[in-house]
């Protein structure tokens, strides 16, 4: 894990060099930015490792959203279980998440119905906690050293650890796609929490140059002040 660790650290480093080089406003891979989880609305994922991801800037239609986030059946069991009560079991996620670890597959470290019943019974507490304490980054948690819920975070590694955040990609107009944290996303949304700290992965081409202009102040950007990937650049530049 410490060899994967400084692996993707090292890549990640060298993306972080060129992009200085290249853009007026460079993106920052482990810089999180606040944004409201009402206002992530489309779905954009990719099968690749977020190290494969971050600070990383490119052109075409890759940012075409996949789906509603709503209609995924994660978000769907978390508002039935949460709001109606429903069982985990009735949902149809829960049924198709048992119906493949039976079939051979290990989904979040589960291994049989009983390792997925006992993980969604971590969801509850998860939800509670967040409820009751608000939402927490992993470097609060750890700084907490009292996290009793582990969804997955393997060590203090920062790969490791930020890989656990809630990430989102950015589209050509500035949209914010959900790409990763699917489970703090939806408990999120259905607790109204307000913004909260999330973690930029892919940006558009497009994008990109919108946040060199604003930084080098061209008058026409001012329409984007209040972008969440925008607004912190200004209080940057004043510092």
């Amino acid at each position: 894990m410490i060899a994967r660790d400084r692996y993707a650290r090292a890549v990640v480093r060298l993306r972080t060099v060129a992009n200085s080089v290249r853009y007026a406003a460079p993106p920052e891979p482990y810089r999180l930015i606040d944004v409201d989880p009402a206002s992530i609305t489309s779905v954009r994922q990719f099968n690749r490792s977020k190290y494969v991801q971050a600070a990383v800037v490119e052109d075409g239609d890759w940012a075409t959203p996949q789906c509603k986030f709503t209609d995924l059946d994660v978000y769907q069991a978390y508002r039935a279980h949460f709001r109606d009560g429903v069982d985990w079991a009735d949902t149809s996620f829960y049924r198709r998440v048992v119906d493949e670890i039976e079939a051979g597959s290990v989904l979040w470290n589960c291994h049989s119905e009983a390792d997925f019943r006992e993980r969604c019974a971590g969801v509850d507490k998860l939800y509670e906690r967040i409820e009751t304490d608000g939402y927490r980054t992993q470097a609060e948690l750890l700084e907490e050293e009292s996290d009793p819920i582990d969804l997955g975070r393997e060590s203090r590694l920062l790969t490791e650890r930020m890989k656990d955040e809630i990430a989102v990609h950015i589209a050509d107009d500035g949209e914010i796609l959900f790409a990763d944290g699917r489970n703090r996303l939806s408990i999120l949304k259905l607790l109204d929490t307000g913004a909260v700290p999330v973690r930029v992965l892919k940006r558009h081409a497009d994008w990109q140059r919108v946040r060199d202009a604003y930084v080098r102040g061209e008058a026409w950007t001012h329409a984007y002040d209040d972008h969440p990937d925008i607004s912190y650049l200004r209080f940057d530049s004043v510092t």
